[in-house]
């Protein structure tokens, strides 16, 4: 199967799913059933569209699926738009519709559109600079953005984007400069991949993938795993799926809505998510239930809704919760019950505000009695507070990193470290990534070039002295090694990779036998190989599915969760991407950008309000 056909294959199975034309009752009951389009089901034009022998004139099928684009439900719109893609430049009639739905609220729609426009490449661009230059808000900017996902193709708007970004200001003059960069490198340098280094250079020693409790691991207490790496250390694990992947163990209905992940510890399955409540509006809640039969243990409110939730993944240890809102308020909780012990709002007593217009997104951080966050303020960029009474141990005050970036706390999570003799807490800021230690809050390193003014998003990767850092919206990646001469930290950067060869937009990366494994592009999930050690790319390939992805390691795999399609299963090796196993998961509705978790061999999959368990243990 050539990898176009693949990726019509990915894209006739989300869309089928979506639309209720696959067999389970679950998606059929969900999904934008009964849905008609130019007198047929959606669901016929999206099977003509992918069908190798269509009846129907391609001019017919595009004006169907244009007309879903404009007029259906957030899931028809998702499933037309990305069967436009598929087409290419035979769906150029559904361009206008295409770029209206760029003003659409939901990030998903918006990124579906983009790509179907995207797809039509030289196409689309004398309509997409037409968009460009009305700077009429949003639409405007993301038009600026497709046209630089076109790249060498869209040259002929570098007039108008020069003569508008200079008449920006400084943050929309960076981000068109990245724009252009990405039309025409050579003519707009930007940033570029710095030479990869010879092997030996650097020496990472042997990762800690080692296996615990007879194979089964401990609890999955908090956002990316135990250990905050996104690997999973239980084995027995199936190193191939069947036919329609894992068996599904069971569906939890009821979370809310949320990017949330799930926290598995003490018997306990904890989240988030936005839920109704009397009168008719909604609120968000930290949520609790038994891990066994999924009864519901308790339901706290922590604050007010935020359009698709929140995106906060709850820290356990022993029996506290520590959760944040995205009104930025820290809340403290008793496992058991949900009572709150103590709560703290960033902003309002820590002075804190984030990097721009999305809130606060990061799980907090619990190292011994402290609990670490990012308020993200002037005085306060992050704190520690005591984990039991939520009094303030220390406050962190950057210095400037440089230019880049934006003041304010990040969308990241931050991790803790030995590094160069000091344990560090190591953080994604608006301006970059900076070291602080652990005990004191002492601002010890930092490094700017990373940062870009949009969002920050992907977590720092540490191994010994070294940290690799990435981020989207066509920044890039670095190694960084941190230095030390007495009480003096420094940073030196060993290579850089330039945002075309390896950017992660926010589905995380995870580091296994010394390669780092992701996805690459922004709203993408192209699965990359890079030797950590090195830069060197050993392997990135077409995405063989929809949206982002992010990802987790388990038992000598790969876990690639795509948000508008199937979940795949990658051997972990650098000698190129093997799938080892597909399938469809349970969907909810927006894009699916809750991370995976597992927990006793089971795979956790959270899509809205819907909680997914599939088992992954060959030998039950």
């Amino acid at each position: 199967m050539t990898r176009t056909e693949q990726g019509v294959r990915c894209c006739a199975l989300y869309a089928a799913l979506c639309l209720g034309i696959l067999s389970s009752s679950t998606v059929a009951q969900e999904s934008g059933t009964g849905r008609i389009v130019a007198g047929k089901p959606l669901s016929y034009w999206i099977g003509q569209a992918t069908s190798a022998s269509r009846t129907e004139e391609v001019g017919r099928v595009v004006e169907a699926l244009a007309e879903a684009v404009a007029d259906g439900d957030a899931t028809a719109k998702v499933a037309a738009a990305d069967t436009l893609a598929t087409l290419g430049v035979a769906a150029k009639p559904a361009l206008p519709v295409l770029l209206e739905q760029l003003t659409q609220e939901l990030a998903w729609i918006r990124a579906s559109a983009a790509g179907a426009a995207r797809a039509m490449g030289k196409d689309a661009v004398p309509a997409l600079i037409e968009l460009f230059e009305k700077q009429q808000g949003g639409d405007s900017v993301r038009a600026a953005f497709i046209l630089g996902s076109i790249g060498a193709d869209a040259k002929s708007a570098i007039p108008s984007m020069v003569r508008i970004m200079n008449a920006s200001n400084e943050v929309m003059r960076v981000r068109y400069a990245n724009i252009l960069n990405q039309i025409d490198p050579i003519q707009f340098p930007g940033n570029r991949t710095r030479p990869t280094l010879q092997a030996g250079r650097v020496q990472l020693g042997d990762d800690d993938l080692g296996f615990e409790h007879g194979g089964l691991s401990r609890d999955w207490s908090q956002f990316h795993g135990p250990n905050r790496d996104s690997v999973c250390r239980d084995r027995g694990l199936l190193q191939a799926w069947p036919e329609g992947g894992p068996a599904l163990l069971w569906v939890k209905e009821g979370l809310g809505m949320a990017y949330s992940s799930v926290s598995i510890a003490g018997g306990r399955i904890i989240t988030m998510g936005d839920r109704p409540v009397p009168g008719g509006e909604k609120a968000q809640f930290a949520l609790a239930f038994d891990v066994n039969t999924r009864a519901e243990l308790w339901a706290t409110r922590v604050g007010g809704p935020f359009k698709d939730g929140p995106r906060c993944t709850p820290t356990v240890v022993g029996d506290l919760v520590y959760v944040l809102s995205t009104e930025g308020t820290l809340f403290c909780l008793e496992a058991a019950t949900g009572k709150i012990r103590w709560q703290k709002s960033l902003p309002e007593d820590l002075d804190g505000k984030m990097m721009s217009r999305w809130q606060y997104c990061e799980s907090p951080l619990v190292d011994g009695d402290r609990i670490i966050c990012t308020p993200g303020g002037p005085e306060t960029a992050l704190v520690a507070l005591d984990r039991h009474t939520g009094n303030l141990i220390w406050k962190c005050t950057l210095p400037s990193l440089g230019e880049k970036g934006a003041d304010g706390a990040g969308y990241a999570s931050a991790v803790v470290a030995d590094i160069q003799g000091v344990r560090q807490v190591v953080q994604i800021m608006g301006r970059g990534v900076v070291g602080v230690d652990a005990a004191t809050g002492k601002f010890l390193w930092g490094y700017n070039r990373i940062a870009c003014n949009v969002a920050n998003i992907t977590g720092p990767v540490v191994r010994g002295n070294y940290v690799f850092v990435t981020t989207a919206y066509n920044t890039g990646s670095a190694l960084l090694e941190i230095t030390r001469s007495g009480d003096t930290f420094g940073v030196q950067e060993l290579y850089f990779l330039a945002g075309r060869d390896f950017q992660n937009h926010h589905g995380g990366v995870v580091l296994a036998d010394g390669y780092l494994y992701g996805g690459r592009g922004g709203n993408s999930g192209h699965p990359t190989c890079i030797d950590l050690a090195t830069g060197k790319i050993c392997w990135s390939e077409r995405s063989p599915s929809r949206g982002s992805a992010s990802v987790v390691y388990a038992d000598g795999h790969l876990i690639f969760r795509y948000d508008r399609g199937e979940v795949i299963l990658l051997e972990a090796t650098p000698e190129a991407m093997r799938i080892k196993g597909r399938f469809t998961p349970v969907k909810g509705q927006g894009p699916a950008w809750a991370h995976p978790a597992i927990h006793q061999g089971r795979l956790y999959l959270r899509h809205g309000d819907k909680l997914a368990c599939y088992d992954l243990r060959a030998v039950n």
